[in-house]
């Protein structure tokens, strides 16, 4: 059973398997089919492929070579890419005139066509022709059109100036502000030339000031400073003064010798010696100016003086009965020595003037010269003239004594018999006050000038550092109303000035920045008030305000010549020890008594934006610290001025400048272009890339003196104090401080004028003694009597001292003139004393009845020669006119000496001969 089974299914396997079998045939002989196909195929392929493979490499080669000329025509395309660049380059660089036309390029562009000069010559026949090149622009458009540069381009014409530059007409009101009492103005100053008078040059513009006044409606002008007007007042001040001394001198003539006939010889002298003296002065070029006419007031009371010892010695023999013309020729004989030698002996005052310099000698000069003609002028009057009219006027004299010389001689008779009995006394106590006056003279207080009044005043408005010229302005206006406000005040002008716009100042070069302000101030000329009181006014009514204001009291003031106040010089190399010794001695000035506006020579400084250029990042940029300072100055700096053009005969200056100067803020600033060079390219880049920004405050300035730095510590003087005094105290303090080693602190300002000035007259006066001791040894052919003459000069210098100490005046340069003009005048009185003594004792007279006669016989003329040049200075010493204060101390010196030393000449002087002759008198 299982057999059957297992056949049954091998039955049934061998079945399937025959299938299959069939199945697999039927897919062989379809497999063959497929062969064959395939077969068939491939002969086919190959075939193809063959020929594709002939294609492929016809393909590949000709794809190759297409790479080849492909790859040799993009070569071909850079190189003209490069080609083509270069040429744009180039052609943008040839057509970029930014480089080309800078600022200082096109000025001197500007300079080189706007030129005309003549060449040479040549010759055409018999003719010679002037050669000239070039002509210079007449019109404002001629000099818009002007070419500057041709790029040589096709196709791009030629730079002209307008195409870079805006080309107008303007004038400088934006950079300045002027105002003359509320109105707009403009400042005209005039400057006269060397050769020409200060007040001759100011009356005529003043003419014709007033004539383009009538030619033009609404046309005003005011005089805010007028030099012209200040010494037309004082010379005239001088002149009457000069007149009421000569006529106050023959008052006294008339009232000494009681008769209107030698008075009137004496009168007309006057006259006759001034004219002399004008024309000596005429043709030594000296002008009329308030010291040669101060010299020549002084003179008038000198010039009777000769001429008073003449004819008061005639008339003196003609009342003792000798003939008119004898006592003429006689009476001038006698005296003729001594007033020549007196002359002579005052002229020699002034000779020392050769070894002076700067100040002394600019005050001296004139004076003395014409101080000298008039003595001159009188010596030749007294012994030509008045001897001539004498014998002509004289014939009749009065007999009549005046009762007050009588009296006089007769108390001086007595005085002087007893003094003789004590002459070593006498002496001593002489002395003991020349000492004392000494003493008090130290306590004197010392300027180099007198202040002086004047119709002029000045003032400066500072303002907070970086105000604008509108603040500033603003400001002025106001104090402007305010001072308008005070009764003695006539006219107010106020002046600012950028600093580009090139006005210059009147007086002290006006303010040149926008911060400060200049004002002139014209007072009326009749003012109930003196100039320190109005200005007191000004700073009370100026207080609050929020500004500093300074006011100078007279824009003519004397001090200006050699510095006012305290100044105190420090020197040195580095300047943070300068500041810091500037504090140091600032704080010293501070600390003494009558200081006040004290600067440390610090204060005054500017704000500064410093640029700190980082280099190592400018070196990347082609830049160095140099090169970003020329571009950025370029930028930065005003216009100036480049050529000129006249228009219409009017003549402008033609100026190049950066207009976006003004608008540059801090903000600009840092985005300002700057262009370095890179492997030959430029490269632009901007200033904060480059540099960084740091604040700060510097000096204004810095000054050098003999090649070191120096700082300046200054201060004014409170009203009631001395200048000299506090100098004196400040110098005092400052020789204590102990300055760094290499630093040196030195006094200036009007202390070191008045130490230069007391030294070079100190040495004057010296030589000038020495000169007369000689003049006078000549004469009297002794070395003893022009040594007692001398003692004559400390006797009035006692007075001259007194006279300051009366007066409350200061030890000026002008003062100390007095005492060397006291030293030529008060020996004169000495001379005629002594020398009458001499002539009476080789007459026969007895030693002491020889003293006391001449004593007697002198006394009249002797006073009646001091009070004449007294009284001739007696008008300036009360200060009388304009400007009289300017030689105020000087005529005080004068009579306080005169005064004393006369009076000491005739009490002392015969006991300190009566002294020195004892020998002779034993003798005798």
């Amino acid at each position: 059973m299982q057999l059957a089974a297992q056949i049954e299914e091998l039955k049934k396997q061998e079945t399937t398997a025959k299938s299959s079998i069939k199945a697999l045939d039927k897919n062989l002989k379809t497999l063959n089919n497929a062969l064959k196909q395939i077969k068939k195929g491939k002969k086919t392929i190959n075939s193809k492929l063959t020929q594709f493979n002939v294609q492929s490499a016809t393909a590949t080669q000709k794809m190759n070579d297409g790479e080849i000329k492909l790859a040799q025509g993009e070569v071909q395309l850079n190189s003209s890419q490069q080609q083509l660049d270069s040429s744009k380059e180039q052609a943008k660089e040839a057509a970029n005139i930014k480089n080309k036309l800078t600022v200082a390029n096109v000025k001197a562009l500007l300079t080189a066509q706007n030129f005309e000069m003549p060449a040479g010559y040549i010759s055409e026949g018999n003719t010679q022709y002037l050669v000239r090149v070039g002509d210079k622009v007449t019109n404002q458009k001629d000099l818009a059109n002007m070419e500057l540069l041709d790029l040589g381009i096709k196709g791009i014409p030629p730079v002209k100036l307008c195409d870079v530059a805006d080309v107008a007409i303007v004038d400088n009101s934006a950079d300045t502000y002027c105002r003359v009492n509320g109105n707009n103005g403009v400042v005209l100053t005039v400057q006269k030339q060397n050769n020409y008078s200060t007040a001759d040059v100011a009356d005529k513009v003043a003419a014709k000031m007033k004539t383009l006044t009538k030619e033009n409606k609404g046309f005003h002008y005011v005089n805010i400073m007028d030099q012209g007007v200040y010494i037309d007042m004082v010379t005239g001040s001088v002149i009457q003064n000069l007149l009421m001394g000569a006529i106050l001198a023959v008052f006294i003539l008339l009232l000494f010798l009681k008769d209107v006939r030698p008075t009137i010889v004496i009168a007309c002298s006057i006259p006759l010696s001034v004219i002399f003296a004008v024309v000596l002065m005429y043709f030594t070029g000296i002008t009329l100016n308030v010291i040669s006419l101060s010299g020549l007031a002084l003179g008038v009371g000198m010039l009777v003086d000769n001429s008073i010892v003449v004819i008061e010695n005639i008339y003196r023999l003609r009342k003792e009965g000798v003939p008119v013309k004898e006592a003429a020729i006689t009476g001038a004989r006698g005296v003729a020595g001594a007033i020549t030698s007196s002359t002579l002996t005052t002229i020699s005052v002034f000779l020392p003037i050769v070894f002076t310099t700067g100040l002394t000698k600019q005050l001296f000069v004139d004076m003395g010269l014409t101080i000298g003609y008039s003595l001159v002028a009188s010596l030749i009057v007294a012994v030509t003239f008045v001897p001539m009219m004498s014998a002509g006027v004289l014939n009749k004299v009065t007999q009549k004594d005046s009762k007050v010389i009588n009296k006089l001689q007769t108390l001086y008779r007595k005085v002087m018999t007893r003094l003789l009995n004590r002459k070593i006394i006498v002496v001593a106590v002489t002395l003991a006050l020349f000492a004392g006056s000494i003493f008090g003279a130290m306590n004197i207080g010392s300027s180099l000038m007198p202040s002086m009044d004047s119709t002029q005043m000045t003032m400066t408005i500072k303002m907070p550092q970086g105000s604008s010229m509108e603040e500033t302005a603003s400001m002025t206006d106001t104090v402007m109303k305010k001072v308008k406000e005070i009764k003695d005040v006539d006219s107010v002008a106020g002046m600012i000035s950028s600093g580009s716009s090139g006005i210059s100042s009147m007086t002290s070069g006006g303010s040149s920045n926008e911060d400060q302000s200049s004002m002139y101030v014209l007072l009326k000329e009749k003012k109930k008030h003196t100039n320190k009181e109005i200005k007191k006014e000004i700073l009370k009514k100026t207080k609050k305000f929020d500004c500093e204001v300074e006011v100078q009291e007279s824009s003519m003031d004397m001090s200006a010549l050699g510095g006012s106040g305290i100044s105190v010089q420090i020197k040195g190399n580095d300047l943070n020890k300068l500041r810091s010794i500037g504090k140091d001695i600032a704080k010293i000035v501070e600390d003494t008594k009558g200081t006040q506006n004290i600067s440390n020579g610090s204060e005054e400084t500017t704000p500064d934006l410093h640029v700190v250029v980082d280099k190592k990042k400018a070196v990347k940029n082609g830049l160095t610290v140099a090169t970003i300072y020329q571009q950025l100055s370029e930028k930065l700096k005003d216009a100036s001025e480049a050529t000129t053009i006249t228009i219409n005969e009017k003549e402008y200056s033609v100026n190049v400048g950066n207009s976006a100067k003004n608008t540059l803020t801090r903000d600009d600033l840092k985005k300002v272009k700057l262009t370095g060079t890179v492997s030959g390219k430029e490269k632009e880049v901007t200033l904060d890339q480059v540099a960084n920004f740091r604040n700060s405050d510097s000096l204004s300035s810095i000054n050098r003196n003999q090649q070191e730095r120096t700082l300046s510590v200054t201060s004014e003087i409170k009203d009631g104090y001395n200048v000299g005094k506090v100098s004196s105290a400040v110098q005092k303090k400052i020789k204590k401080y102990n300055a760094p080693k290499g630093y040196s602190i030195t006094m200036k300002g009007e202390m070191e004028s008045i130490q230069e000035t007391t030294g070079q007259i100190g040495l004057m006066l010296l030589l000038a003694v020495a000169f007369m001791y000689l003049i006078m040894v000549a004469q009297f052919q002794s070395l003893k009597s022009p040594f007692i003459i001398l003692f004559t000069i400390p006797m009035a210098f006692t007075g001259g001292f007194l006279g300051l100490l009366i007066t409350g005046k200061d030890l000026s340069a002008i003062a100390m003139i007095g005492f060397v003009m006291l030293a030529g005048i008060i020996v004169n009185n000495g001379i005629v004393l002594v020398d009458t003594i001499n002539q009476l004792r080789e007459s026969g007279y007895e030693f002491e009845e020889a003293i006391l006669t001449a004593g007697t016989m002198r006394v009249r003329p002797i006073l009646m020669t001091a009070l004449t040049t007294i009284l001739g200075l007696s008008t300036m010493a009360i200060g009388l006119g304009q400007g009289a204060e300017m030689m105020q101390p000087m005529a005080i010196v004068t009579i306080g000496g005169l005064i004393y030393g006369t009076l000491l000449t005739l009490l002392v002087v015969p006991c300190i001969y009566g002294l020195f002759n004892r020998r002779k008198k034993k003798a005798e």
